[in-house]
């Protein structure tokens, strides 16, 4: 089954008709907001694994609290439904009260009222918080890696906020944000701080609600029958997942539409910024923004292909006057790309309005452009006393978007082929999203072999290693792209047997390795010689990264201030 094949039963799944008279999507919608699109995302991810098999059935790649909850869905459902929504406002208000005192102690809890700068609220996620080099001083620092040249650049003409919710990594989320109050001059709110009675009473509203919904979908046998594909029965995986989305999901995002909208009152921003804008709480942030007349701004912060569910919209699913009514899926106001080739796919594959793309490059590759004043590979290989004389192959894994068996295939195509090319070390830099799991499978397949290897720290600069390698591996991560940038041979390592969902090869800037044998002879040949690939890197950055010039965060700046400009007209 092809991934448009998947892409078009999903498609069905949501919109058929149930024997209620509603479709799913119309069952999800509250206050006349379709719930549905904060979840489509992830429901794509578990019904295309159910298809191909690759559910696990632990979870153990998840959250361990997400994972256990999988493993007892029927208990843990069971208690939710009695008593969770009274322990959901405990958790609550300890964590607001929390983050209150931590502000108080902090000393930072006075506003400047004098301060009459246009106010941005920005999305600090708790990942992107980490040590990265100054451009400018080229001096360590701790910062928001992803805005870090936009708050540079935005700083002195704008009030700026970091805003992020303290959810599932609750210990993390305190831990990053006590240490955010002790070095970052920009301020930094939870979402948490904004939360009230009224935000749960809207909560355990939506929970009575989608209960009712829940009802008449478990019941309906046309639903029954739509879970069947190609005579694999895939209602128990469906109906977990729907579960979970019904009787914990939307009404908890209900919730954060509510506590936005009152941060939104409170801190009265004149745009907001947004990453990652499609997924849970980011796409209620866009919700609430919507509600509150914010004009909203994302940032492309990943690879967007045509197949790609998060931006995969049809015609009937965005409104053409970006309202966020059911039944259509809430997206920015302004999305600001890589390059044509994005403006292309969200406006002409997917169905976003013209005018709400605009090409500028990508703000955090404008170091890129500086590199070599901030990089030293001497220095690197001093430091983890690797030899001179060795060439450096990196491979950036993506283990976490892949089933077991493929990473197997990968750890087992990757080691033996390292242990067979002399004079080389391999530098293992994994996802950030990784989790421990995966760390251990690395490390258990690795010691089967005698090869010269570094595990990096997951928070390790990327950049860094782009850097100072000779080759790169991956599956389809955008460090496949910023080893363009930085002139840099790339090999894509897919061993699923499905095409390449991203056109490094395609675009003859990478070449692709779909058999085990064949890893170890395209190494060789690329260490020898890449010419193959330079003379086409040029043109891709044209296509895909419109300019690598070390400006696109003042473009970016520029959309930023037309936008607030037109919105105070």
């Amino acid at each position: 089954m092809t991934e448009e094949d998947k892409l078009i039963y999903i498609h069905n799944l949501y919109k058929k008709k149930l024997n209620c008279g509603k479709s799913l999507l119309e069952l999800t919608t509250y206050d006349n907001i379709a719930m549905w699109w904060v979840a489509d995302t992830p429901f794509h991810d578990l019904v295309s694994k159910a298809i191909d098999n690759e559910v696990p059935p632990d979870r153990s790649n998840q959250h361990k609290l997400i994972a256990s909850i999988y493993n007892h869905h029927e208990l843990f459902m069971k208690f939710y439904r009695n008593i969770g929504i009274y322990i959901v406002m405990m958790y609550d208000i300890f964590i607001m009260l929390l983050v209150r005192l931590m502000i108080k102690i902090s000393g930072k809890s006075k506003q400047d009222k004098k301060n009459t700068k246009p106010k941005i609220l920005f999305i600090a996620q708790d990942r992107q918080w980490r040590v990265i080099k100054d451009c400018r001083t080229n001096c360590l620092k701790k910062s928001d890696a992803f805005f870090d040249s936009l708050i540079i650049k935005l700083n002195n003409r704008y009030n700026l906020i970091g805003i992020y919710p303290i959810d599932l990594y609750p210990i993390r989320g305190l831990k990053i944000f006590r240490d955010k109050l002790k070095n970052w001059n920009i301020p930094h709110k939870p979402l948490n701080l904004y939360w009230s009675m009224s935000a749960w009473r809207k909560e355990r509203k939506a929970f009575k609600h989608f209960k009712k919904s829940w009802h008449y979908l478990i019941r309906d046998k046309v639903f029954k029958e739509m879970c069947i594909y190609d005579e694999k029965d895939l209602y128990k995986e469906i109906k977990d997942e729907l579960d979970l989305y019904f009787s914990v999901l939307f009404p908890h995002l209900i919730k954060y539409i509510q506590i936005a909208r009152t941060m939104i009152r409170v801190e009265r921003p004149n745009l907001i910024l947004l990453l990652n804008e499609h997924w849970w709480w980011e796409r209620t942030l866009v919700i609430a923004a919507k509600l509150e007349n914010i004009p909203t701004l994302a940032i492309q912060h990943g690879i967007v292909h045509p197949l790609h569910k998060s931006y995969r919209y049809t015609k009937d699913e965005i409104a053409p006057d970006g309202g966020v009514e059911s039944p259509y899926c809430p997206i920015p106001d302004k999305t600001a790309v890589y390059g044509p080739y994005y403006k292309e796919i969200l406006t002409m594959v997917s169905a976003y309005p013209l005018n709400s793309v605009v090409v500028t490059g990508q703000p955090r590759y404008d170091i890129l452009y500086h590199a070599d004043k901030i990089y030293s590979k001497e220095e690197f290989l001093r430091k983890y006393n690797i030899s001179p004389n060795h060439k450096i192959i990196l491979w950036a894994t993506q283990c976490h978007g892949l089933s077991d068996s493929e990473n197997i295939k990968n750890f087992k195509a990757v080691f033996e082929t390292m242990q067979n090319i002399k004079n080389t070390t391999l530098i293992i830099k994994q996802h950030p999203v990784e989790g421990k799991r995966y760390t251990k499978m690395i490390k258990r397949h690795m010691d089967n072999y005698k090869i010269n290897t570094l595990l990096t720290p997951q928070k390790l600069d990327t950049y860094k290693l782009l850097y100072v390698c000779d080759l790169m591996i991956t599956r389809h991560s955008t460090t496949a792209m910023e080893a363009v940038i930085l002139n840099k041979p790339v090999i894509i390592l897919n061993l699923s047997g499905e095409p390449d969902p991203v056109e490094y090869v395609k675009e003859s800037v990478a070449i692709g390795v779909y058999k085990e044998g064949e890893l170890k002879p395209a190494i060789e040949r690329l260490l020898k010689d890449d010419s193959e690939l330079v003379r086409n890197r040029k043109k891709y950055i044209r296509k895909y990264l419109y300019k690598i010039d070390g400006n696109a965060t003042e473009r970016v700046a520029k959309v930023v201030a037309e936008m607030i400009l037109e919105d105070t007209r």
